[in-house]
């Protein structure tokens, strides 16, 4: 008898080892990201911009890029149908006034980088002063996953970049 409740205990022991070990660490798709810059022109700015030129400088390298805007929005809870976990809920996107776009500028390194611009209203261009921000490793299936590419992100006012 002391055989077999040592032979089921071995296997019961080795269930609840593989079962934790099922769990394991979490999955990790293959989504990525694209190295570059990502624009806000508040709406203060926003106006009468038709285009926007990025030069992006770290080292003795600069990248150009042309940023494709678009209107931006706010996302505005609607609420939840219930108060249940399964409950469906909706949100909807309200136009903000603001103009958003992304640069890609391949080979962005971490760290400092020197931006210039170029905000294109109707038939003029409008040069801002040169800023310097930080781009950053981004991960975009969480920390657990790897690193993408390196990104920053500004935002255009009147006064310049920020």
């Amino acid at each position: 008898m002391t055989g077999i409740r040592g032979a089921f205990g071995t296997i019961i022991l080795a269930i609840v080892v593989l079962t934790g070990c099922a769990a394991g660490p979490r999955a990790c798709t293959a989504i990525g990201s694209a190295p570059g810059v990502s624009v806000t022109v508040d709406a203060t700015a926003a106006g009468d911009v038709t285009g926007l030129e990025l030069t992006v400088c770290w080292e003795d390298v600069c990248r150009d890029a042309e940023v494709q805007l678009s209107p931006g929005s706010d996302s505005v809870d609607q609420g939840c149908d219930s108060d249940g976990p399964d409950a469906p809920c909706s949100a909807t996107a309200v136009p903000n006034d603001t103009l958003v776009g992304f640069a890609n500028v391949e080979g962005l390194p971490a760290g400092p980088v020197k931006i210039r611009a170029v905000m294109i209203k109707a038939a003029t261009e409008q040069k801002l002063p040169e800023a310097t921000v930080m781009a950053a490793v981004t991960y975009p299936n969480g920390p657990d996953c790897g690193a993408g590419a390196n990104q920053a992100k500004i935002t255009i006012g009147p006064d310049g970049i920020r």
